[in-house]
């Protein structure tokens, strides 16, 4: 530096503020680009050449991840201009040097998507460019022809493109990258000006090359040059493939272009399934981009899977924030066709900056996409909510009930105001259900409601007078203004009425008396099915009056099955809670019945609603089959997912994912939990979608991804449940998030959030929980030397472990008490706990093996003793790793040996501590405190 003297302490606040803002959050590409505008400001005060450049450089790197195309642009003028006027006068690292070339090579890969920057000056910064670094490590023919390529491609002339594309025959990347990119960038140009096949010959092979070229962003750099022409060609498994690692790589550093590809490719696959769940996550990313061309793009891809999701299902919504940050939900189609008017905006921009139309030509083939079917519409299309009569709103509301309560009260308030274009029975039938449906709101005015149509409909339809006195009676009781003999003394149906009508009414007196009395609970369900078995002996009809049967929407038959459905369910239900009998008889009735409804079903209405009754029916199986078989389980599900839809479909990923977490298949745990926040975010159920977001947190963190971005996920959940005043989902997610922060090495922030969780569990939870809790505080709390307070918390838990019953528990908590109170310097203390935890586990031995637990036990006593005794220390050490090694216990084998080596070193044995490192780095070759000490010992 040329400054010296008073500015050390500035100059040296700069450098750490510096160095935060580029490497403060770790994850590469996470540079936080808004901090460079004050860093910049500051070191012009100090007035240092070498400081004020340092700062630019690291600024238009951090610019490239999080900051615009233009603001590269910028600082990378202001470099180059300073490099030439300064001269000699700079003294640049060659650290320096490689960021700054590797910086303006990304940079000039973007120029074209700036439509304020004329061709023409992109070409002279291109031919300035390669003037300043041709014979130099840095240049590189490909670039140089990318570049161009994209010109002409903007300018309307592909064929051009393709011949200076076809002219490079010099691969060689610029020092600071790699091959397969350079490779994927030429290839890009390629599917851009339509050459395909030139594009998969050029980029294919990198695929299975040389390993030693790759970089980080291997696959999914290659794959982003290949996933349009294999969209094109129908490849729906490698587009999949692609899409996911596209969306896994570029999704977090904001290259959003790539996402936009991913979306277009899985589009043209038919691949709604996979687009819409990537679309939502990627909604508020387009003023993220670099720059207006990416912008575009992304938004392009948006508007094309919105539409698409809108095309198969007009009713889907997507759940927004307003100007005041209120949740709202907006049509999939509204927000497709806005976005569409943004991109067509744009692209009339790089029209005239181009004098072409091929920027607006291309996007609106990208806006006219559409896939042609869907999984979420297993059993065809079902009519709008804003399409149907009176009488279909009729219909809607029964049918979406079980699958889209959002849908069903959309038709409940549709036809409140359409009451007049009913009569007879369908407006009675419309009373009766609006009537019940008023609880949703107002429980006390739906009884009202129930008992008025119950008087007005007593005579004419004598069934539908007695469900709805029934419903009002229920929401009383329930609701604390009529005891439950109420209910519990309620007569049984009447025998003239239809069998239909007997069968549905014991099911409602077996729901209304279930919570009272689960044996008359299901003594009614069994006079509903022995209704239904004369039914199928032929013996009465399901529906007897004439008007009722020409009034039926879809197939009798079905429905009869469809009510037998149910009704077993329902005692396979009632039968597990008395604990009576053996539910399975029923389980597999129900599951008998729901398939025939399902098969029988004649009306897309009728059909809807018994899928969503077979959902019910496979789940339940499925719970009855993991007790025993989580694979036979998972079969199961994975069957109920192919007949799910809407918020049924958010509710089967839910279970899914847990039993997926349950049997080990974190991948498709992974995968449930994702789309599962999706399907929930387009039912407008932001609720939902939230507490799915903490499952798909759990799921991350079992699988141990980045703790950050799982921090990034969660947080904004767990603001969203507190202003809704969810205090219980709130905490739910908080755990989430405390777990995350410590992953993630954040010990001040992981303390803050267990100590929010155990101040509203406390009292509250479960003993054993909050043993859990004061038990992860402690670990934190002794990561920020707070050692007094960790054992306080320990201590806390072995008392809640006791409590619980949790002897392992228990020997866990002493074993850490023991080690923290060894790092606090007390060692009496710490030798107490040992000589408690030994207890504990001699008490467990009585009936459990405890060889495990009592291993670790003595490794963290050799480390506590290893300095008063370290012959003994030796001692123990050998034992244990020879316990491990007998019994494959490799995550105890490795640090064993690793501390078994730090004592030979301490005591001399470097031979003895070689050998250690080299046997514990056969298990964990990556571990870098190993390779760090075996460095050192050589």
């Amino acid at each position: 530096m040329t400054g010296a003297g008073p500015m050390d302490e500035a100059v040296s606040e700069l450098l750490d503020d510096l160095w935060m803002a580029r490497h403060g959050d770790p994850r590469f590409g996470h540079e936080d680009f808004s901090q460079f505008p004050a860093l910049i400001a500051r070191a012009d005060e100090l007035d240092d050449l070498d400081l004020r450049f340092l700062t630019r450089l690291e600024a238009s790197y951090a610019a490239l991840w999080s900051g615009r195309t233009t603001d590269v642009l910028t600082l990378v003028a202001w470099l180059l201009q300073t490099m030439e006027a300064e001269g000699t006068a700079l003294d640049m690292q060659d650290w320096q040097v490689e960021q700054f070339e590797t910086t303006v090579v990304d940079l000039l890969d973007a120029l074209v998507g700036v439509p304020e920057l004329a061709l023409g000056q992109v070409e002279a910064l291109v031919a300035d460019w390669a003037r300043r670094v041709r014979g130099t490590a840095y240049y590189a023919p490909a670039v140089e022809a990318a570049v161009h390529g994209w010109i002409a491609v903007h300018r309307g002339d592909p064929a051009e493109a393709i011949r200076i594309l076809d002219q490079c025959t010099d691969f060689t990347p610029p020092s600071g990258t790699c091959g397969p990119g350079t490779r994927a960038t030429l290839a890009s140009v390629y599917s851009a000006a339509g050459g395909y096949a030139q594009a998969q010959a050029l980029s294919s092979a990198d695929l299975d090359g040389d390993p030693s070229e790759r970089c980080g962003f291997y696959p999914a750099e290659t794959y982003g040059a290949l996933i349009d022409g294999w969209g094109r060609d129908g490849r729906r498994d490698d587009v999949i493939r692609a899409a996911a690692s596209l969306d896994e790589t570029y999704g977090p550093v904001r290259v959003y272009h790539h996402v936009a590809d991913a979306l277009v490719a899985l589009i043209r696959v038919d691949a709604l399934e996979r687009a819409l769940p990537m679309a939502l996550k990627y909604l508020d990313a387009v003023d993220e981009c670099a720059n207006l061309y990416a912008e575009a793009q992304l938004a392009a891809a948006l508007s094309a899977t919105l539409a698409s999701a809108a095309a198969a299902d007009p009713d889907t919504v997507v759940a927004r924030r307003d100007g005041d940050g209120a949740p709202v939900l907006v049509s999939a189609a509204q927000l497709a066709e806005e976005l569409a008017d943004w991109v067509r905006l744009a692209g009339g921009r790089f029209d005239v900056r181009n004098a072409s139309s091929w920027a607006s030509s291309s996007f609106d083939e990208i806006l006219a996409l559409r896939t042609t079917g869907s999984s979420r519409n297993a059993g065809g299309r079902v009519k709008a909510v804003s399409e149907r009569s009176a009488e279909e709103l009729i219909s809607g509301l029964t049918s979406f009930g079980s699958v889209s309560p959002r849908r069903s009260a959309h038709c409940a308030d549709a036809l409140r105001g359409r009451l007049g274009e009913l009569d007879g029975r369908s407006l009675a039938r419309a009373r009766h259900m609006l009537a019940w449906d008023r609880r949703r709101e107002d429980p006390q005015q739906a009884i009202a409601d129930l008992r008025a149509v119950a008087n007005e409909t007593r005579e004419a339809y004598a069934s539908w007078s007695a469900q709805s006195e029934l419903l009002a009676a229920l929401l009383e009781v329930h609701g604390g203004d009529a005891p439950p003999e109420t209910l519990l003394d309620w007569p049984d149906g009447d025998p003239t009425w239809s069998a239909g009508a007997q069968a549905n009414f014991a099911r409602l007196r077996a729901m209304a008396i279930a919570p009272f009395d689960g044996d008359r609970a299901v003594a009614a369900v069994n006079e509903g099915l022995a209704i239904l078995d004369r039914v199928d002996r032929g013996e009465i009809a399901l529906i007897s009056d004439p008007d009722a049967v020409a009034a039926a929407v879809g197939s009798i038959d079905a429905d009869a099955a469809a009510q037998r459905a149910v009704l077993h369910h329902l005692r396979a239900d009632l039968v597990g809670e008395l604990d009576t009998a053996d539910p399975a008889a029923d389980v597999d009735a129900a599951l008998v019945a729901a398939r025939r409804a399902v098969d029988l079903a004649s009306d897309p209405d009728q059909a809807m609603a018994f899928r969503g009754g077979l959902v019910d029916a496979l789940q339940l199986a499925a719970g009855v089959q993991a007790q025993t078989d989580l694979e036979s389980a998972l079969l199961l599900m994975a069957e109920a997912e192919s007949h799910a839809r809407f918020a049924q479909l958010g509710q089967v990923l839910n279970a899914r994912m847990a039993l997926a977490s349950d049997a080990g298949d974190l991948d498709i745990a992974r995968d449930d939990a994702e789309r599962a926040v999706a399907v929930w975010t387009v039912e407008g159920d932001e609720h939902a979608a939230d507490s799915s977001r903490f499952d798909l947190a759990h799921v991350m963190l079992m699988r141990e991804e980045d703790p950050l971005a799982i921090v990034e996920l969660v947080q904004p959940a767990v603001d969203a449940m507190a202003e809704r005043g969810d205090l219980g989902a709130q905490m739910h997610g908080t755990q989430m998030l405390a777990r995350a922060q410590s992953a993630a090495g954040r010990a001040g922030d992981a303390v803050a959030s267990f100590t929010q969780v155990i101040d509203a569990y406390t009292g509250q939870a479960p003993i054993g929980l909050m043993g859990q809790l004061h038990g992860a505080r402690a670990v934190e709390l002794a990561e920020l030397q707070r050692f007094g307070e960790a054992l306080v918390d320990l201590d806390t838990a072995v008392d809640a472990y006791t409590q619980a019953g949790g002897a392992f528990e228990v020997g866990e908590a002493l074993r850490t008490a023991a080690l923290t109170a060894f790092f606090a310097g007390d060692h009496d203390r710490a030798l107490a706990y040992l000589a408690h935890a030994e207890h504990t586990y001699e008490e467990i031995a009585t009936s459990a093996p405890v060889d495990f637990e009592r291993a670790r036990l003595d490794f963290a006593r050799a480390d506590i003793i290893r300095e008063r005794e370290p012959e003994r220390a030796e001692t123990l050490l050998r034992d244990v790793a020879g316990r491990a090694r007998a019994a494959n216990w490799i995550g105890l084998l490795v640090p064993v040996l690793h501390l078994s080596a730090m004592h030979a070193v301490e005591t001399d044995q470097q031979a003895r501590a070689r050998e250690l490192v080299v046997e514990a780095l056969r298990h964990a070759p990556d571990h870098p405190a190993l390779l760090g000490l075996l460095a050192e010992l050589d």
